[in-house]
């Protein structure tokens, strides 16, 4: 959706190890966004955006106006998309999976490289994309992180260098929680505590089985999602840490 950083030039490098034309859309979707004010404040850089991938060898850049709204299929996500992120964001999936398929219609690619950062994302388009037979391999890229180790994010450019080593403690909290041997609700919780003395308003800190999605109490269980969603300063910011 733009405002692009290095977080998203390293999956047009991921599809330039393919040895195929690279295509690159830059569409902020009105339909993936629940807030009004979130939509509007969207940091859009598309000046910025096309000098970065010019310079870093994108083949192709397809910005589309709002026509591409027109005669859309409209689709439902699938009962995975309730869990995590689309708990407290109704119908966000329904509008991601909805123009991600427009975008696939049009531009018909091979392979769709999408980063890991956003996990239930990346596990509903490849959901998507195998029980509709589409001839696309979708790709996860890995989470870019700053030195100190907060998950690069165009919304990140709405804190303050403060603000950003505050928000570094999302990614402390799941390294904290991948590294301990079992994991039980009350340990979940006081984690959820110290985050919000720290200032964040937690939407959610999960345990979940890395297939469905669903909260696991299993820590044994693998692969196993570790999973976070808060505030700080209004502003949303997701990571996780997949245990193999």
């Amino acid at each position: 959706m733009g405002n692009l950083h290095k977080g998203h030039l390293s999956l047009l490098l991921k599809a330039q190890e393919y040895k195929d034309p690279t295509i690159v859309s830059i569409y902020v979707n009105p339909l993936q966004f629940n807030d009004s004010f979130d939509f509007i404040t969207y940091p859009k850089t598309l000046d910025l955006d096309i000098s970065l991938l010019a310079k870093n060898g994108c083949d192709c850049l397809f910005i589309p106006d709002q026509s591409i709204l027109e005669d859309i299929n409209q689709i439902k996500a699938p009962k995975k998309s309730i869990e995590l992120c689309g708990r407290n964001r109704p119908g966000h999936f329904d509008g991601v999976l909805t123009i991600v398929n427009r975008l696939f219609e049009l531009v018909k690619p091979t392979r769709a490289i999408f980063g890991m950062k956003d996990y239930q994302q990346l596990a509903l388009i490849k959901d998507f994309v195998y029980e509709g037979k589409l001839p696309i391999t979708v790709i996860g890229a890995p989470t870019l992180r700053d030195l100190n180790g907060l998950a690069l994010s165009s919304r990140n450019t709405h804190l303050s260098n403060d603000e950003k080593l505050i928000a570094s403690l999302l990614f402390k909290t799941l390294q904290d929680l991948a590294g301990i041997h079992i994991i039980t609700d009350k340990l979940i919780n006081n984690k959820i505590d110290e985050l919000s003395a720290s200032g964040f308003e937690v939407d959610y800190l999960k345990c979940c089985n890395a297939d469905t999605l669903k909260e696991s109490s299993n820590y044994s269980e693998r692969p196993l999602l570790i999973a976070i969603a808060a505030k700080i300063k209004n502003i949303r910011l997701i990571d996780n840490i997949l245990v193999i």
